[in-house]
């Protein structure tokens, strides 16, 4: 099985026309209609490239082939964005929340908590017909080629840890347990989304 993982920002300075990239991108369907899911597609389809001309985010498609054909396996994309926590929020965490937080944290001015990191904004798995067909690859394995970019990151700029956001999904949540990550219990985000989080220094 042979991945390829390239940025969707070096396919918009190639050759290529942005009409034949957009047609990879909207080549990934989402396997459910969740509203988790429904952003993961959405995002791919119509901010990818936005996000990669206002250096907003970088996204990295991962290409395969089946058959001889080359197809849309899955992607991911990550911001260079500090984990922030409002003041409310973070008063609501329990004590052992906050104590685990503030070893790699610091308060901001306004009493906020904020910690240098970076944002897994996206990540998913194509189910289209063709992809599923193919199988090459699972959840664990794009998680592991996101790992890869953010360490490369982390090893020129730094950075204390890697979080997310997801749906208060069970089965969602269960992967990201899985993986290693710890959810902030008493953390909602202003879209009803559940917060991850992991050490870099545990990737």
């Amino acid at each position: 099985m042979a991945l390829t993982v390239i940025s969707l920002l070096d396919l918009l300075n190639s050759d290529n026309t942005e009409e034949e990239i957009k047609k990879l991108l909207f080549s990934f369907e989402c396997k459910s209609l969740s509203h988790g899911a429904s952003d993961v597609e959405a995002f791919l389809h119509l901010k990818a490239i936005n996000f990669e001309r206002m250096d907003m985010a970088r996204t990295y498609l991962i290409l395969a082939n089946y058959k001889q054909r080359p197809y849309l396996a899955g992607y991911f994309a990550i911001a260079n964005k500090p984990l922030v926590i409002p003041k409310k929020q973070f008063q609501k965490l329990s004590t052992s929340q906050k104590k685990k937080l503030m070893g790699f944290g610091y308060k901001t001015d306004l009493r906020n908590y904020e910690c240098k990191g970076y944002l897994l904004g996206q990540l998913g798995k194509n189910y289209s017909e063709l992809a599923k067909r193919a199988n090459q690859i699972n959840g664990n394995e794009i998680l592991t080629l996101a790992y890869a970019k953010i360490k490369e990151a982390y090893a020129i700029v730094g950075g204390r840890v890697l979080y997310l956001e997801c749906e208060d999904n069970e089965k969602i949540k269960a992967f990201y347990h899985d993986n290693g990550f710890r959810q902030l219990k008493d953390y909602v985000s202003t879209n009803n989304f559940c917060l991850f989080v992991k050490q870099i220094s545990d990737l």
